[in-house]
């Protein structure tokens, strides 16, 4: 399937069999050069550097010893092999037996486990009938979409709203070999999932539970994706449109991440100060409508995202304390500091 997508692509594959490398296979070569040392990566990264793109297979990696996992821990996440960095266009994909039916099998170890996003492969009957009777080298259409800023921004602000109702599982190391050579919560992790899911469509909750299962771990990911569900996150835009359609006595984490939301949407990319500037108009819904505490603690992110030489407007006044500490108002709470009268928001 791999190898199919490549040749549908037109991009190049190199499969790379981890058990009969060596570190130095990953690392580079120290080859002496003038009054240096470079460390020289193999054919198969040369390859995928001259061509710009491509996939990487790591394939049987559940049958490559400790210290070639390693040396794979650069490649996997930093895209680093010797002292070359494979381009951006280069997928990174690996697949492998469970330990336990692999040939001298290992568990992955726990850091590189936790570098990628784990799918069970599964091939039902009719697939294979398929493919034995009309080939392989098709893989299926992709189902991921095009996420722009906003959208990323978005899916960041409700995993940091999840997060704050659960702080243990920012990171929750799992207590057994078995559990932590497969998917577990990380902060590596949980952004790789911010991100997958702003690529996943809002009406695809297979691929969305299989993106998330796969970085987070089954439990974790249940518990995130019902959370999500329960807390029926609005449209950011939609809120700055309207910050009264909001109930803003509602339970402090959808309020939080509502807010973080909004925050999110107007500093996404390179914003602009006016965006910026909209933004204090639901933190200033919020605080007058029943959760000034949440506003408070993500006006401090607010402040500090503004765009050079923007200042608030006066409505802002309320967060005088978090302002001050960004050097946006003046000491001792003597007021906001503002360009023009004319940026005021209505009470």
């Amino acid at each position: 399937m791999v190898r199919g997508l490549a040749k549908s692509r037109e991009i190049p594959c190199e499969t790379v069999l981890g058990s009969i490398r060596e570190p130095a296979d990953f690392s580079g070569l120290p080859v002496p050069r003038d009054d240096d040392v470079v460390l020289w990566p193999p054919r198969w990264a040369r390859n995928l550097c001259e061509a710009g793109a491509g996939i990487l297979l790591l394939d049987e990696l559940t049958t490559c010893p400790p210290g070639v996992q390693a040396a794979m821990l650069g490649v996997a996440l930093e895209r680093m092999v010797g002292d070359v960095r494979l381009p951006r266009e280069v997928v990174i994909v690996a697949c492998a037996n469970p330990p336990d039916k692999a040939a001298d099998g290992w568990e992955l170890a726990p850091p590189l486990a936790n570098r990628f996003c784990h799918v069970r492969f599964d091939p039902t009957p009719q697939e294979y009938i398929h493919g034995l009777t009309t080939g392989w080298v098709s893989p299926p259409a992709s189902r991921a979409i095009d996420a722009g800023p906003e959208r990323r921004a978005a899916s960041r602000a409700a995993v940091a709203g999840f997060l704050r109702t659960r702080p243990d599982l920012v990171h929750s190391y799992p207590e057994t070999a078995a559990e932590a050579s497969g998917a577990w919560p990380s902060r590596r992790t949980w952004t790789m999932a911010a991100e997958v899911v702003a690529r996943v469509r809002d009406d695809d909750a297979d691929a969305r539970h299989a993106a998330v299962y796969g970085l987070v771990g089954e439990g974790t990911g249940t518990e995130f994706l019902n959370w999500l569900l329960a807390a029926d996150l609005p449209d950011p835009a939609a809120v700055l449109a309207d910050p009264a359609g909001v109930n803003w006595k509602d339970r402090p984490d959808r309020v939080w991440a509502i807010l973080a939301g909004v925050v999110a949407h107007c500093t996404a990319g390179k914003g602009s100060a006016q965006r910026w500037r909209d933004a204090w108009g639901p933190l200033v819904a919020a605080a007058a409508g029943g959760n000034p505490d949440v506003a408070a603690a993500v006006s401090r992110e607010l402040a500090r995202s503004r765009p050079a030489g923007v200042l608030p407007p006066a409505a802002a006044r309320a967060f005088g304390q978090f302002l001050e500490q960004a050097g946006l108002a003046s000491p001792g709470g003597r007021g906001v500091r503002q360009e023009r009268d004319d940026l005021e928001l209505e009470p």
